[in-house]
């Protein structure tokens, strides 16, 4: 063990000790301040703002990380938070932070990914990247499982996880903050808010990177003949701006307006190659109207602008150009509206319309078309059951178009109280994914690869039940998930094609949560997955056979000072991948802080990775070596690090 990590080590051991002994004072010398993850406060009906919690009372499973969990554990990466804290959820994160990653929720990698309820997935690729999002301005991040297409539209199959920023104040109020850490991590960040004669404003903007540490083991730059070890760096920067008013018009009305850009630097290493690098931009800007016109009936209108463009530098070690800032990416833009209407003394009916203008281009993988459009329309009725007036359910459907492809899906779920503090919720629906415009139409003659503009979209039956139990301070859940994928597309024979077998990912959770007692918190999950090609028995590369992860938290005062620890631990079974076997590895994360002065304003926090230096892979990759032979090689996961931040609040 190096001295740096026994001093960090027992510096957070102190911590632990002094907040243990906190927590035995009588509660007006200590006291918690405790995050529950399903209380959000939302005013008035404004519908998108408290979709998330609704569905969780009609039968979807949803997770609510708050932000400022968040920061008082530490976190500096947005796939690293959600990684640690989202129960099954899988995140393999290749060469640490600000890197590309692989995501799976409850076995499934079709995850649509929001930012303030804008999707970031591109039409282009069919996933989101979070590398250039920032961690320092979030409020909140919600995370639906199961299909939830109805609501959210293609790629949803798994669920959703959306990145709520945070809220414009009256009052005027902000944050500043510095970070440094292991292998030169730093940050700077800070946001400031406030509302003059009715006009609220928001200004937020952070700098982060790092040099970053040896992606790879000696061995794998040996069979590629290079003999620079490098490390993988990167630099993002994120800058915004929020404005809001509020108006009385025929009721209640917000019009809110965002507009944000990241930028970043990054790395893409690879031990076959002498550089690789992702300079890349993202923008998004969106224009929202919330409308409660009465009591019984509310609607929005968002319009939204995102653009995400790289410039992409492959070169090989003789020091040739693969590519030399290849530009790829896409913008789209559209609106959606969603309105809801009560009537009958508790029915409800949700209306809704989607509307998606895509354009992209690629260097790298060259298309022949590079326009689409997506127009969706979809409706959910909420009945009231005046003889079960506990049992919350829920049915609705969507129709999709572009193209010549089109879907329609269907939703219903439900959640009830059985006896003794006891539930039970289900989620049973189809959900869908639009191929790609690579997929379609890709014309990539050097490498012969080749779109099908006949290609139909995927569809999968979904289906999610949850027992669980509240008592006091103790909260239980089993949960079981299934899902059924027909029309899959696959790559085969230079072209993609919809094969007849289909994939199945089914599995169970296990889910605990003890406390707050006396400032301590316990969590626990466990996840278990089976994911299946039709006729098949092994499981689908990539996809963990099963993961935990477990976390202890304290929260206390004394005095003049707020007090916090974390433990934060998680287990990966196996993967596999390339006929390989990989995963089985343990990590511990721990983190505490300390605020302190008027109204402790001030914070450190200090975050520690990776406590016991485990060496693991996170991802395997394949090339040809020097002796012309395939090697496997993989990706070497974060080793032991200390990150230390301060911030002060006003």
């Amino acid at each position: 063990m190096t001295g740096m990590r026994k001093e960090c080590i027992g510096l957070l051991g102190l911590l632990l000790v002094w907040g243990a002994s906190l927590a035995l004072l009588p509660p007006s010398a200590a006291s918690a301040a405790e995050h529950k993850l399903d209380e959000m406060t939302v005013e008035g009906r404004k519908i998108e703002e408290r979709l998330s919690a609704e569905l969780s009372q009609y039968g979807h499973q949803v997770t609510v990380i708050p932000g400022e969990q968040i920061y008082e554990s530490g976190f500096a990466d947005l796939y690293q938070a959600l990684e640690v804290m989202v129960p099954g959820l899988f995140i393999a994160l290749k060469n640490g932070r600000g890197d590309y990653a692989r995501q799976y929720l409850h076995g499934s990698d079709t995850i649509l990914w929001l930012i303030d309820g804008v999707r970031i997935n591109n039409r282009l690729y069919g996933r989101g990247y979070l590398d250039t999002v920032s961690l320092r301005n979030i409020e909140r991040i919600e995370v639906l499982y199961g299909g939830e297409g109805l609501f959210y539209g293609t790629e949803s199959t798994a669920g959703v996880v959306n990145i709520i920023t945070k809220s414009i104040t009256k009052k005027t109020s902000g944050e500043v903050g510095v970070s440094y850490g292991s292998y030169k991590a730093r940050e700077v960040y800070g946001h400031a808010t406030g509302t003059v004669a009715g006009n609220g404003f928001m200004v937020f903007g952070s700098h982060d990177g790092w040099d970053g540490f040896q992606p790879y083991e000696d061995e794998a730059y040996s069979k590629f003949g290079k003999d620079d070890h490098e490390k993988r760096e990167y630099n993002r920067t994120n800058l915004g701006f929020k404005y809001q008013r509020e108006m009385d018009i025929l009721g209640r009305a917000t019009i809110k307006a965002h507009v944000q850009r990241n930028v970043g630097e990054f790395d893409f290493a690879r031990p076959s190659e002498r550089n690789a690098l992702n300079d890349r931009t993202q923008d998004l800007a969106f224009v929202k109207w919330d409308h409660d016109v009465t009591d019984n009936f509310s609607y929005y209108l968002k319009a939204f602008l995102h653009r995400w463009w790289t410039d992409y530098t492959r070169q090989r070690l003789d020091g040739s150009y693969i590519y030399n800032k290849a530009l790829w990416g896409f913008q789209d833009w559209g609106f959606n509206l969603l309105s809801s209407y009560r009537f009958g003394g508790g029915h409800e009916f949700l209306f809704g319309l989607d509307y998606q203008n895509y354009y992209g281009d690629d260097e790298v993988t060259d298309i022949y078309t590079d326009h689409e459009e997506v127009k969706a329309v979809f409706a959910q009725y909420r009945p009231y059951l005046p003889f079960l007036p506990q049992l919350k359910t829920a049915l609705g459907a969507r129709y999709n178009r572009t193209g010549d492809n089109e879907k329609t899906v269907w939703n219903l779920s439900a959640r009830s109280p059985l006896v003794a503090g006891t539930y039970l919720r289900g989620n049973l629906g189809t959900s869908f994914i639009l191929p790609t415009a690579e997929q379609l139409w890709q014309n990539d003659q050097d490498s012969q690869k080749f779109g099908n503009p006949d290609l139909k979209p995927q569809e999968s039956l979904n289906l999610d039940l949850g027992l669980g139990g509240q008592w006091s301070w103790l909260w239980l859940e089993a949960g079981y998930f299934i899902q059924d994928l027909e029309d899959r597309i696959v790559f085969q024979d230079n072209t993609y094609r919809n094969v007849d077998g289909k994939v199945k990912i089914k599995g169970y959770e296990l889910q605990a949560k003890l406390g707050p007692w006396e400032g301590f918190t316990f969590s626990a999950s466990y996840t278990q997955t089976d994911a299946e090609e039709d006729g098949s028995s092994h499981q689908l590369d990539q996809v963990p056979e099963y993961f935990a992860k477990a976390g202890l938290t304290w929260r206390g005062t004394c005095q003049k000072f707020g007090l916090g620890a974390d433990l934060w631990g998680r287990y990966v079974g196996p993967i596999h991948n390339y006929d390989t076997e990989y995963g089985k590895y343990w990590l511990l994360d721990a983190s505490g802080f300390i605020s302190f002065g008027k109204e402790h304003r001030h914070r450190l926090v200090l975050r520690l990775e990776n406590l016991f230096d485990e060496d693991y892979d996170t991802l395997l990759s394949r090339s040809t070596d020097q002796d012309g032979q395939l090697y496997i090689y993989g990706s070497r996961g974060i080793p032991f690090n200390a990150l230390l931040t301060y911030s002060f609040m006003f």
